[in-house]
């Protein structure tokens, strides 16, 4: 973690806890945008909805249903298979997970105007047996209560994007790893410092991504080592996540007209700057991507 970074995230940013202070990310405003999308491609009255078409909507990380894929490799999924979500966003990586194994889900989302959109996509693709949506912070003193679960419950837990928001990366790990089962993996896509950001990268890291204190590769694994893990395999992304947000952000802008009818201008300028956002830090070379792949043994 570069010094520049971290004092200016510890004197400027102290407030970035708050829960409503996230919506300083454009990808989280607007969330009407997935239903006036479906509504536009006439899929809104369809019943069930198709979760793999639904997915090319609502989903927020990277790589599209090729990640979800790859969680499911990893973590061996079955049918018997218990998991959480963390931070779950619109629903779709838990959808798309009980829809590949028939493995049962639990979506936990912080965000209530998502997960209550997420939990009525659900509904509407037929998987509410499947997947269950649950309002909350994983750092909450009783979340396993929450849940509906106690310790040791998980087979899985898989996370991407998410952990990014969360500067004490022990905390949510030791949390997870209450929370599975022994041998139980976590599977974890998130960001990484590679080298000492800006004064502008951290701005932007703050104001647009909600995100601060990022940890290097080495900071990284010896937390996952200190809370318990096994077995790390820490997979670089980053050459393959920066063409993904460089392409995103051509794609939408190439597509601009048509976005702006459906959507609206107000909309397209919200998405257009965290695009534009994300592409800028990953072309900067100062942030990484990562997927984590661990057990709990």
């Amino acid at each position: 973690m570069s010094d520049v970074q971290s004092t200016y995230t510890m004197s400027n940013l102290a407030n970035i806890n708050s829960n409503d202070a996230i919506k300083t990310m454009k990808l989280y405003t607007h969330v009407d945008r997935i239903k006036t999308e479906l509504t536009a491609r006439g899929l809104l009255s369809q019943n069930p909805i198709d979760p793999i078409v639904l997915s090319e909507i609502d989903s927020m990380h990277y790589l599209g249903n090729a990640a979800i894929e790859a969680a499911v490799a990893a973590m061996g999924l079955t049918a018997s298979s218990k998991v959480l979500d963390v931070g779950s966003g619109f629903g779709g990586p838990a959808r798309i997970l009980s829809s590949l194994t028939k493995c049962h889900v639990v979506a936990l989302e912080l965000q209530q105007d998502i997960h209550d959109l997420g939990a009525e996509l659900t509904r509407r693709c037929k998987l509410s047996d499947s997947v269950d949506h649950v309002s909350g912070d994983i750092l909450e003193d009783k979340i396993g209560q929450q849940l509906g679960y106690g310790v040791s419950s998980f087979d899985a837990i898989v996370s991407y994007l998410v952990f990014l928001h969360i500067p004490n990366k022990g905390s949510v790990l030791d949390v997870c790893r209450k929370l599975l089962k022994p041998n139980g993996t976590l599977f974890v896509e998130d960001f990484f410092c590679i080298s000492p950001f800006t004064k502008v990268e951290v701005e932007s890291l703050a104001r647009d991504v909600f995100c601060k204190d990022l940890p290097s590769r080495e900071e990284y694994i010896q937390q996952l080592e200190l809370s318990g893990y096994k077995n790390i395999q820490f997979i670089d992304m980053t050459t393959e996540w920066t063409q993904c947000v460089t392409k995103r952000l051509e794609h939408f802008i190439a597509n601009k007209d048509g976005y702006v009818k459906v959507h609206g201008e107000e909309a397209y300028s919200g998405l257009l700057e965290f695009y534009a956002a994300i592409a800028a830090l990953f072309s900067g070379g100062n942030l990484g991507g990562v997927r984590i792949v661990a057990q709990m043994i």
